[in-house]
């Protein structure tokens, strides 16, 4: 999908993304266990509405982008929240340009499943890592469970349409043939959300 068409589909739901930003969800768990891990300056990609932004604890610096106007006018109220320094930065991740080994952190919260090149960004996310920083990523894509992940081919070419998200990529795939070292997967509801723990390959 065009990027552009796919930010205007994601201004429709920031106030959506706003409000949900305040409630506690399934996925609220997840990700406390994994963002108590970020520490040092942080980028987080596709940060959305800010919802990660109290999470965060002990941390240096974030930097978060998102290419939706509306999503980064939220984040930006919810940065004048947060104890720590906390830039937003309105720009399409695919396009970002930051120099190598800028950031501890690296974080990317349910956001794979947008872009046109996520091969490319998991590679970018390797590059702009500090030599024994970490990338942590809390992704959804197809199920490792055969009936559902049938189910979630079936429909992704409509709901990729409407929602700007597709839910059948297969991450662990992408992460696996990455520049990225696993140190930890852990996957939940029926093998379709993963918090994956990494570093940036040894060459």
């Amino acid at each position: 999908m065009n990027p552009t068409k796919q930010a205007k589909i994601f201004d429709t739901h920031a106030k959506m993304y706003g409000k949900r930003r305040q409630k506690t969800t399934i996925d609220t768990k997840w990700r406390h266990e994994l963002l108590a891990k970020a520490d040092g300056d942080i980028l987080e990609l596709s940060a959305g509405t800010g919802t990660n932004f109290p999470i965060y604890q002990n941390i240096s610096s974030l930097t978060a982008v998102d290419f939706s106007l509306e999503m980064v006018r939220y984040a930006r109220e919810a940065a004048k929240e947060t104890t720590y320094p906390c830039t937003v930065l309105h720009k399409d991740v695919e396009k970002l340009e930051f120099e190598e080994n800028t950031f501890d952190t690296v974080v990317s919260t349910l956001s794979m499943c947008s872009y046109p090149h996520p091969a490319f960004v998991l590679e970018q996310m390797a590059k702009w890592c500090k030599p024994g920083g970490q990338v942590l990523l809390f992704e959804h894509g197809v199920s490792t469970n055969p009936l559902v992940g049938k189910l979630q081919k079936k429909v992704d070419p409509f709901l990729s349409e409407r929602i700007g998200c597709h839910v059948d990529r297969d991450m662990l795939d992408y992460v696996k043939h990455s520049s990225l070292h696993v140190s930890r997967i852990e996957s939940h509801l029926f093998g379709m959300f993963h918090l994956i723990i990494a570093t940036k390959r040894e060459v």
